[in-house]
């Protein structure tokens, strides 16, 4: 019979599974990877973080005011309204019905006006509006003088009398008047070379194949020369001339005067520049050979920048009727009296049935005479009055408590 020793079994089996779980916990050898065998010197490729930063403002934790409107807040808030548009616009409508104009035409002085004498224009030719004097209703008279060495469509010149019948304060500006001329069409707008505005000596390239702004319709003259100033607009400048004073005919030693300086803005001064061209490469636009008949030289091409008539016109109007700003008067009065303005006849307007003028003022400090601003806040004042009625009716008839949690939808089903 066989004897065991079952310690000695024990211990046996022990030590095998001692070893079986030393095999087991060993690591495996890993792969040799090939990063190991690049160069020691190139970093790892940084990972882009896109997760916002961890402040208020990118997390969305900034304070927030959720204010509840209810009538009792929404209430004072349209009376607070309404008194400012009404208060804002009763200021701007009594400024605008202070102010005193005068509007006269004479689009047609060549063929309407007599030649020997003076006589009444017509009632659709003048408008005049005096808050002092609101009947005052004198027709200005015209005639026309003439010039036979002239043939153009336009020429000679037209004198106005008009009676002044209370004194106009200083500032006294004194403007022309288009009717009908659509300065606002696009071809036209565009029509122009900011190169040459800005004194630079441009090239036919340049005016001419600049995109979107050129000269493409007037940019050079046949015999070779460039337009200058070149484009529509410039071309297209009104000149009919107007004097440096209006004749006092009640006393002709006293005479109003007027000048053409500060009738721009200050600093348009700095885009129009005096130009680099010489007289001999440069020619005046169509239009402007009745002005210049031998064309340029030494001692005539145009400084544009200080030609201030001429950056008004470079600015052009938005609307078929328009004003622009060419005579004033920054000292002196304009008291009451008969005045006489001689204008010379250079500017065609019938061609496309339109009406030419001055326009006298004295302004204010929203402009000319309008009333329409006014009005307008006035209107916007009675809306939001209309509104806060409407709404404190609605609240007091049918409205019902402000927090009531009874009229909750939800508390509603459940009863």
């Amino acid at each position: 019979m066989v004897n065991f020793d079952l310690s000695q079994v024990g211990a046996t089996f022990r030590k095998k599974d001692k070893e079986a779980l030393n095999s087991a916990v060993e690591p495996e050898e890993e792969d040799v990877d090939a990063s190991e065998f690049e160069d020691d010197e190139v970093m790892p490729q940084k990972v882009k973080n896109r997760r916002p930063r961890e402040d208020t403002f990118t997390q969305q934790r900034i304070a927030a005011v959720n204010p509840v409107m209810t009538p009792k807040t929404v209430l004072p808030l349209y009376l607070i309204v309404a008194a400012v548009f009404v208060i804002v616009g009763g200021c701007l409508l009594a400024i605008a019905t202070r102010t005193d104009e005068m509007t006269i035409y004479y689009q047609d002085c060549a063929t309407a006006a007599p030649t020997d004498k003076f006589s009444d224009m017509p009632d659709s030719h003048y408008n005049y509006e005096f808050h002092k004097n609101k009947t005052f209703d004198v027709a200005p008279q015209w005639r026309f003088v003439d010039d036979k060495n002239d043939d153009s469509e336009e020429r000679g010149t037209c004198q106005i009398r008009f009676p002044v019948p209370e004194d106009i304060k200083k500032t006294v500006y004194i403007n022309y008047v288009l009717d009908k001329f659509a300065a606002n069409h696009r071809r036209y707008v565009l029509s122009f070379s900011e190169d040459q505005l800005v004194g630079k000596d441009a090239s036919y390239s340049t005016i001419h194949d600049t995109a979107g702004i050129n000269c493409k319709p007037l940019a050079r003259h046949s015999n070779g020369k460039l337009y200058y100033p070149c484009g529509l607009i410039a071309n297209a400048m009104f000149n009919d001339t107007f004097p440096m004073e209006l004749i006092n005919l009640n006393d002709t030693s006293n005479n109003y005067p007027l000048t053409n300086k500060g009738i721009n803005w200050d600093s348009d001064k700095n885009r129009f520049k005096k130009t680099h061209y010489n007289y001999t490469q440069i020619a005046p636009p169509p239009y402007w050979e009745k002005q210049f008949p031998d064309g340029y030289n030494e001692t005539n091409v145009p400084n544009i920048q200080e030609w201030e008539e001429f950056q008004n016109w470079m600015r052009p109007a938005a609307f078929h009727k328009s004003s622009k700003l060419i005579r004033r008067n920054s000292n002196d009065t304009l008291k009451a009296g008969e005045y006489q303005i001689n204008i010379g006849l250079h500017w065609p307007v019938t061609g496309f049935n339109g009406k030419k003028g001055i326009y006298i003022t004295h302004g204010s400090s929203i402009g000319g005479k309008n009333t329409f601003l006014g009005i307008v806040y006035l209107i916007g004042g009675c809306i939001c009055v209309a509104m806060a009625l409407v709404l404190f009716a609605a609240w007091f008839m049918s409205g019902r408590k402000v927090a009531d949690a009874n009229s909750l939808s939800w508390n509603q089903r459940r009863g």
